[in-house]
């Protein structure tokens, strides 16, 4: 868990401005109600919990007109903001729900019912899935290289095809893209927020309309879609077993019947499997496309709008299998293998030894093959998606692109964001940009992460919208152990 004091200072530089800046509208309350909080990685609801607190405090002020609103009128104004200004994923099921228990216990109210929060607070992996402008694009010859278990024969075969297709030398749809249009998913969405809560009837209302929403044809399809082009990039490439290629995905686009059943099957499990997130599908009301207002699809990720503040403190991994921990409770003798050598020898022997385990295996360094393909090939992170890849740089990135214009990033990463080589294009892009407001870098020694080793050096990193107020210059603090060290003038610099 990120500490209190970690996610209050970072408040201070994310929340408050954005706040501040929706104060001085005609109508502040609406103002503050129609602000949109997100965390990509919200784990069980710290931030987002932090986040309503505040927002809630200044919503029941203005409501009262008192700067220390009573306990009731806080309570109220919690509700209200839980219901209408937050959104998280997780890639944990079970994250998911207890951060929708920690909302619900935070707005209990007596006499109204829970809120309904699931269409805000979503289970998938906030790093994998397309965008507007990637299938606009269709299926890049990126997508074929060879993962454990690949024939590179077939791979080398499809990336040929591909090309070909793109060209337009196999297919009768060459050159033509999907429609990528999310406005009937917002409107359904705006309509469903504009629904009563008060009442369990309401909260039933709700959760039939987001039911049918989720169900409907052209969410099926959008959904299938998507899916499919980034099953492009990690289904399996066999003899004998169809893969996505470019004309594969546009017949799909166009009629999902023309494309086999079993393939269709394939794209759903792997959809599953990898629990791949399409953001502007996700949340259409916030991630605007072309047909519903939004930007053209060849602006950056094909989208206009973005949450207001995206905040967080997402996992800090290398996304790549590590053995030891794969083997730490199947197999303790392995993971304590002597070296790397040793342990190699140790899993070749599992074929014959422990075939369920080996296979195990394999399944498991191949995800974490397609996971790290996907990040590295896709065209997503042209900036992070480099080198040894760590999530919380493609998280940093991810974030960049949620943002609404006006809006803020706060987010708890390591120090590495600024001084690693796999970074230098993104941390060059903020600078280039003035998009950086403040890096307060701190030293684990007073262990503000207990589990974490005391020399590891992070820092609260706080970056404006492409359109955000220009800031005199960006703020920087060192070597800090406490939050307290930033209160100190010879330490915190402009």
């Amino acid at each position: 868990y990120t500490p209190t004091s970690l996610i209050q200072c970072l408040l201070d530089s994310v929340l408050d401005p954005v706040v501040g800046e929706a104060l001085r509208k005609p109508d502040p309350e609406a103002a503050l109600l129609a602000l949109r909080v997100c965390d990509p990685a919200c784990g069980s609801g710290h931030f987002l919990v932090a986040a309503a607190h505040r927002l809630a405090k200044r919503l029941a002020a203005i409501r009262t007109g008192d700067e220390e609103p009573s306990p009731e009128a806080q309570r109220t104004a919690l509700r209200d903001v839980i219901g209408h200004c937050l959104y998280g994923v997780d890639v944990n099921a079970m994250a998911v729900e207890l951060c929708k228990v920690s909302l619900w216990m935070e707005a209990l109210e007596p006499g109204k019912p829970l809120s309904f929060l699931d269409h805000r607070i979503l289970c998938g992996n906030s790093l994998l899935g397309a965008t507007p402008a990637l299938l606009a694009a269709g299926v890049p010859d990126e997508a074929f290289q060879a993962l454990e278990g690949d024939d590179k024969k077939v791979v080398a075969e499809l990336k040929k095809q591909n090309r070909q297709q793109r060209k337009g030398q196999e297919t009768l749809f060459s050159g033509t893209s999907p429609a990528i249009d999310n406005a009937g998913l917002a409107k359904t969405l705006v309509d469903l927020d504009h629904l009563d809560d008060d009442s369990l009837a309401a909260i039933r209302a709700k959760e039939k309309r987001y039911e049918g929403l989720s169900r409907s044809a052209e969410y099926r399809r959008a959904m299938l879609v998507a899916d499919a082009w980034c099953a492009a990039f990690v289904c399996r490439k066999v003899p004998g077993v169809p893969a996505v290629t470019h004309d594969v995905f546009v017949r799909l686009s166009r009629d999902p019947g023309s494309v086999p059943e079993t393939l269709r099957a394939e794209i759903e499990r792997l959809a599953e499997e990898y629990r791949f997130f399409h953001w502007h599908l996700a949340f259409p009301e916030v991630l605007k496309t072309a047909g519903s207002g939004g930007a053209a699809v060849g602006d950056g990720p094909g989208w206009a709008g973005g949450f207001d503040v995206v905040l967080g403190n997402p996992p800090w991994e290398r996304i790549k299998l590590q053995e030891q921990e794969f083997f730490a409770a199947r197999n303790p003798e392995i993971a304590l293998a002597q070296n790397a050598a040793a342990r190699r020898r140790m899993i070749e022997r599992l074929r014959e030894d422990d075939p369920a385990l080996h296979a195990a295996f394999l399944e498991a360094r191949r995800m974490a093959e397609g996971e790290s393909h996907l990040v590295r090939s896709s065209g997503r992170y042209p900036l992070c998606g480099r080198g040894d890849v760590n999530t919380y740089a493609v998280f940093a990135e991810t974030k960049r692109t949620l943002v609404g214009p006006r809006g803020r990033v706060g987010t708890i990463v390591p120090s590495g964001i600024a001084t690693d080589d796999t970074t230098k294009f993104f941390f060059q892009d903020l600078m280039d940009g003035r998009a950086l407001v403040s890096l307060y870098d701190f030293e684990n020694r007073g262990k503000l992460f207990p589990a974490v080793d005391s020399r590891m050096k992070f820092c609260l990193l706080t970056l404006t919208g492409p359109a955000a107020p220009a800031t005199k210059g960006a703020e920087f603090a060192f070597f800090c152990h406490e939050t307290e060290d930033l209160r100190d003038p010879e330490r915190r610099f402009v």
